[in-house]
């Protein structure tokens, strides 16, 4: 098998199962390849068994690997677990009346990233909600603009270290890199919305097998992500226990 270097991979490690989805990029993006294995060493999102985990993960991406026919590289994963926060910070800088160009919202953006720092939190996005210049807010896209203060509202969405370190030791034990990782709620939100739900504010709830994520948006952008440890598990296991029946059943019935 051999490896593109405009092909995708994407890696869903849930609680109940891990699923792993390779596209390529060239006119247009398209499917070339799924893999989906029972997940196991996974709890709440978090690994707890590293090398069941591991081999979860390697199972599904060999699946993927035989159905595309390529041999993936990088992957992007999720994060579901790992306590995440949102946080949201106001940045400016000068632009001494000239026009404002990229260059200047490389700047903002790279302060406001710098100011923010969290001890034992992993930065998993870093997105500009809004910006303003002089003051005057609800801009959009302030390129080609004039004035002489930049400022941009920033919004951080981080999770605990270690169990985002967690999900890239098992990644690479499987000999993958991690691209980059996007928390659940934002990756479902753009999937399942559409832009006028953005727009006028929209709560996305994904409820997987044992997290149920949240991302709020508006005005086009997601401004607020949390997670709780709760999820389809524990209601099949309310179920098996309030009728005294099989976890099998409850599923079913559920």
């Amino acid at each position: 098998m051999k490896s593109r270097h405009n092909m995708i991979t994407a890696l869903d490690i849930g609680t109940t199962k891990v699923c792993c989805f390779i596209a390529t990029n060239e006119r247009e993006l398209r499917v070339t390849g799924i893999g989906h294995h029972a997940a196991r060493g996974i709890r709440s999102g978090t690994i707890v068994d590293m090398e069941a985990a591991q081999a979860s993960i390697a199972s599904a991406v060999q699946d993927a690997e035989q159905m595309a026919g390529e041999t993936a590289m990088r992957v992007l994963i999720n994060v579901s677990g790992g306590l995440l926060a949102s946080d949201m910070l106001q940045v400016e800088v000068s632009i001494a009346g000239h026009e404002v160009n990229d260059g200047d919202l490389k700047r903002a953006l790279a302060q406001g990233r710098a100011g923010y720092q969290k001890a034992d939190r992993e930065l998993i996005h870093s997105i500009p909600v809004g910006y303003s210049i002089d003051g005057s807010r609800g801009i959009r896209d302030p390129r080609g603009m004039y004035g002489e203060r930049l400022g941009v509202n920033m919004h951080f969405v981080s999770a605990a270290t270690g169990p985002v370190r967690n999900l890239a030791g098992c990644v690479a034990r499987s000999h993958l890199d991690v691209e980059a990782f996007v928390v659940s709620p934002y990756a479902s939100g753009l999937a399942c919305l559409v832009p006028d739900e953005m727009d006028l504010g929209v709560t996305c709830v994904d409820m997987g097998g044992g997290t149920t994520t949240i991302a709020v948006f508006f005005d086009g952008n997601v401004v607020f992500t949390d997670s709780i440890p709760v999820g389809g598990v524990h209601v099949t296991s309310d179920i098996a226990r309030g009728l005294s029946c099989s976890l099998a059943h409850a599923e079913r019935m559920k």
